[in-house]
């Protein structure tokens, strides 16, 4: 078999485990937010608090398309914006209550997709899942 025909069964088997979690918590997950909104919102996850300038370098983008997402996350609710008290010029973007929310329904979500899915997994197999996809993100950040 030849290695796209496994990578490409390899990926729609994955899609077809995330259709189905979707599917299953749509509930949870749709928060009628498009991708990029939700890409913010988990680099200032992660961040706890960022700079536009800071998001923008993690998205390749713009900082004025920055601004424009910031913006209407703010409106909804997701985000805020905070002036750094050191550099009054310089604005952190921190989680709003929605924002706060988001992840909390995806914390259950993610814990409920391991009751429901890699606990049927033994301890070996999801030790060796784990690595290949440790592996594979490695190989992802050096090469794109």
């Amino acid at each position: 078999m030849s290695l796209y025909k496994q990578v490409k069964r390899i990926n729609e088997a994955e899609y077809t485990i995330n259709r189905l979690i979707y599917k299953h918590y749509k509930q949870y997950l749709d928060s009628g937010i498009t991708t990029q909104q939700a890409v913010v919102l988990d680099i200032v996850y992660l961040a706890k608090r960022i700079t536009v300038g800071g998001i923008a370098v993690e998205m390749n983008v713009s900082s004025s398309a920055v601004s424009q997402l910031i913006a209407k996350l703010e409106k909804s609710n997701y985000v805020k914006r905070e002036i750094n008290l050191q550099n009054r010029r310089e604005i952190f973007i921190t989680l709003a209550d929605k924002g706060l929310d988001y992840f909390v329904k995806q914390d259950y979500v993610e814990q409920q997709i391991a009751d429901k899915i890699y606990s049927k997994l033994s301890a070996d197999e999801l030790d060796k899942l784990e690595q290949i996809v440790e592996k594979l993100k490695e190989i992802a950040v050096k090469e794109l």
